[in-house]
């Protein structure tokens, strides 16, 4: 059967009569559903949900519509879900081979070079590591691939998330990369460090935690700053900040500089080329990959997707204090 035409149900609820036909045609009963704790307040566990139908190589993910809006304050038990993902298998563990036709003229038995050449046209967008990602017009396409790209793992085919950009005048307040790096490893009360995060205001923002102090400005700003108790010391020192790309710490983009002229949307390939040299240690995950560098003033670890082929997070660090 050809399921290629389902992405056009993308961002579409649920309850859509064309969503229904289609689980309906993938022999799907079940209905989408945000998990819940029913043992504590009926607290979220995950608001999305996974159905499949693995005879026929076809999975969908559908997300609750608030939570992909960067909402965290729903009803869990009346919020739309939202149809986000649609994934085609070609060579995935306990799933047959999907056998319909492929979503933007992919074959199915295309390797790596021929889905590049296939696509060439939007080349600009692409994002490659592991996997490959374009930015079509009707999606966020990702191919994945077996045997060096021999053969084609799976296609996804992904809902963009809405944008999240920092408030503007807030926006306007953020110091600069070279200001954050020159008061890494001061201590809190330092007078420079303070006059640097005045304007994001540190002060009503800061909270106790086991280990030092944390100022969580990622609702608005897309920023963390930590500070700790280093080398058995007595004052608290800034030893991380953590810049966010949007929805990853369930908050607005980070809008100011990243450290090395990095950007939210380098591909990995690209966040190692800005640097100049492999990074000292990596580590490659399903869904998340981390980059680490170490230099004489800071380290630097870079948070990347592996599925989507962009930076979620850059985390600069004093020593030894990298931390997830």
């Amino acid at each position: 059967m050809d399921f290629s035409r389902s992405i056009s149900l993308l961002g579409r609820p649920s309850t859509d009569p064309d969503v229904q036909a289609l689980l309906a045609s993938l022999k799907i009963i079940r209905q989408p559903s945000v998990e819940i704790d029913e043992n504590d307040d009926d607290r979220v566990l995950s608001a999305e949900d996974w159905l499949n139908n693995r005879q026929l190589g076809i999975e969908l993910g559908f997300e609750a519509r608030a939570h992909l809006l960067g909402e965290d304050d729903f009803d869990p038990h009346t919020e739309p879900m939202v149809l986000s993902q649609v994934y085609f298998y070609r060579n995935h563990p306990e799933v047959k081979p999907y056998r319909g036709r492929l979503p933007f003229g992919i074959g199915l038995d295309d390797h790596r070079t021929d889905v590049r050449a296939k696509l060439a046209a939007y080349e600009p967008t692409r994002r490659s590591y592991l996997r490959d990602t374009w930015e079509m017009p009707e999606c966020r396409l990702t191919v994945s691939y077996v045997d060096d790209g021999a053969r084609i793992g799976f296609v996804l085919c992904l809902l963009r998330p809405p944008a999240m950009p920092a408030d503007a005048d807030d926006a306007a307040l953020v110091p600069t990369i070279d200001q954050i790096a020159r008061v890494m490893g001061k201590p809190l009360a330092d007078p420079e460090l303070r006059l640097t995060f005045a304007p994001l205001r540190l002060e009503q923002n800061l909270e106790e935690d086991e280990t030092g102090s944390i100022a969580s400005l990622t609702r608005h700003l897309g920023i963390e700053l930590r500070f700790r108790y280093l080398d058995g010391g007595r004052d608290q020192l800034l030893a991380n900040v953590l810049f966010y790309r949007e929805h990853e710490a369930e908050g607005a983009r980070w809008p100011g500089q990243l450290p090395k002229g990095l950007l939210f949307d380098d591909s990995p390939e690209q966040v190692t080329h800005k640097i100049g040299r492999p990074p000292d240690h990596l580590l490659d995950e399903e869904f998340e990959g981390y980059a680490t560098w170490h230099f004489v003033e800071y380290s630097l670890q870079v948070k990347y997707s592996t599925m989507e082929n962009y930076v979620l997070c850059v985390q600069m660090a004093v020593g030894a204090t990298l931390s997830a």
